[in-house]
């Protein structure tokens, strides 16, 4: 089969099932793992797919939704660990919290370890998963409908259930924040939670690597506020830091 009927072909599978492996197009196609990279290489250099860990998914996705969560996961991983790290050294015995969807969240919860008695609600089907592994962590998934995309559950139900809790610290990750403050998220379903969030939570952690700062997204789910925090990467820009902190906003680097 030439070059051009495979990656034909690829397409297809993808508008079909959504996302495909390399070691499923070998078999396929009766070729080397190499000749499947470059097939793949080819097509997100023509912006018709985007590369994962071990395939790719279409990159023509509906521009309401969020990158797939697999896709995210694989995105500035090291910045994650690192934010991940400082989030989870903030976190005390028997405290009451919230974690939201996400993947920078999701990290957090693989870090927290079995020493502390928590209680964690969260509208991450993946973080509950994660964390449901640890025997001193109890976990209240919050109702709604869920997003195939994030595992997140969303909607008025989500929204009416989250407004029962009071929470010590609520750890959040958002698709940007503007150079003013401006808290962005990428999907209209998150934000009347995201609003909640702010009325119910003695502490507010926001969590985004540096590549998230200073720019807008498509809506805008609240602001930073005196006594929030922000962590970070080092990499972030001095004066974008300097701008949260002249705010109240205590800025964590990594």
């Amino acid at each position: 089969m030439l070059k051009e009927q495979r990656e034909e072909h690829i397409l297809k599978l993808l508008e079909q099932q959504g996302s495909v492996e390399v070691s499923q197009l070998c078999t396929l196609f009766n070729v080397t793992k190499m000749t499947i990279r470059r097939d793949l290489d080819a097509l997100e250099s023509q912006g018709k797919v985007t590369r994962t860990h071990g395939g790719a998914v279409l990159s023509n996705t509906d521009i309401l939704l969020e990158k797939p969560l697999y896709v995210r996961l694989n995105t500035n991983t090291e910045h994650k660990d690192r934010i991940a790290a400082k989030a989870a050294a903030m976190i005390q015995d028997g405290e009451k919290i919230f974690m939201s969807s996400g993947t920078t969240v999701y990290t957090l919860a693989r870090q927290l370890d079995n020493a502390r008695r928590l209680l964690v609600v969260t509208d991450g089907l993946n973080t509950a998963l994660e964390l449901s592994k640890r025997t001193n962590i109890s976990i209240i998934v919050i109702g709604g409908e869920l997003r195939n995309n994030t595992l997140a559950t969303t909607g008025s139900f989500a929204e009416d259930m989250i407004r029962q809790f009071k929470f010590e610290a609520a750890y959040m990750g958002v698709t940007s924040v503007s150079a003013d403050g401006s808290l962005y998220h990428g999907s209209l379903v998150e934000i009347g939670l995201y609003k909640v969030l702010s009325e119910i939570s003695k502490r507010r952690i926001i969590m985004a690597d540096a590549a998230k700062l200073g720019r807008d997204d498509f809506v805008c789910v609240g602001s930073l506020h005196a006594g929030d925090t922000l962590i970070t990467n080092a990499e972030a820009p001095q004066a974008l830091v300097k701008g949260y902190q002249d705010m109240g906003v205590e800025v964590i680097l990594t």
